[in-house]
């Protein structure tokens, strides 16, 4: 027998008032027979509506840009000299139609990964222009006035920099590719070995080539890979 004032079997139990129970069961059925109220702070909002989003679509492979980087890949225009490679874009020589225009830009692009330093300049459009197929080089294609030999000045200036640094280094001078027809950089031969890629050796300045180190022909490249495209699909 226990003792009193402690605690009972009864404390072990949660204990329901079922009178009140009930009512609170009655007051439910009878709200649920007239519907669900909600108020304007509580109404249920309208399912978000989302516009699916069109992935992009894949760029179109340009066979004439792929075909012309792997040539130059393969066939590195540089001489294999242990010295600093320079290369100069003349983009006002680089006259093309769109196809033709993003593979000469995929061409310059190919050189400029394969240069020490990259040295680019053109009238505002020709920059303007360029610039979207030029990937990590846009910034450093340089926009002049218009003018005869702005750009061929502003190219000169800068082989002119890198010659000096190179000379500095107690290095040979550097050996330059230039990309262009115009006469005015035969000069660079003075400085080390220079070659020329024109674009199109039909309007090549006869100073130039009798200067150059090596010439090759731009167009003359393009042609090959073209015809070699054609075989391969025959």
């Amino acid at each position: 027998m226990g003792l009193g004032g402690g605690p009972s079997a009864r404390d072990d139990y949660e204990w329901v008032d079922l009178a009140a129970l009930r009512q609170r069961d009655r007051a439910g059925r009878r709200q649920g027979s007239r519907g669900p109220t909600t108020s304007a702070s509580t109404a249920a909002s309208p399912p978000a509506t989302t516009t699916p989003t069109t992935p992009a679509a894949p760029a179109e492979p340009d066979h004439l840009a792929d075909a012309l980087c792997a040539l130059l890949t393969d066939r590195p225009l540089w001489l294999a000299l242990p010295v600093r490679r320079v290369l100069l874009v003349d983009l006002d020589n680089l006259r093309a139609g769109p196809a033709r225009w993003r593979a000469r830009m995929a061409a310059v692009v190919c050189l400029a990964r394969q240069a020490d330093a990259v040295h680019l300049a053109g009238q505002a459009s020709a920059v303007e222009r360029a610039r979207p197929h030029l990937e990590e080089f846009a910034d450093q294609a340089v926009p002049v006035a218009d003018g005869a030999d702005v750009a061929d000045h502003v190219l000169l200036e800068a082989a002119a920099r890198d010659a000096s640094d190179a000379l500095d280094a107690g290095e040979d001078g550097p050996q330059v590719l230039v990309v262009s027809n115009d006469g005015i950089f035969a000069a660079l031969a003075e400085t080390g070995p220079l070659v020329v890629l024109s674009p199109g050796v039909e309007a090549l300045s006869d100073r130039l080539d009798d200067a150059a180190t090596d010439v090759l022909d731009l167009y003359g490249l393009e042609a090959d890979v073209t015809a070699s495209a054609l075989a391969g699909e025959g």
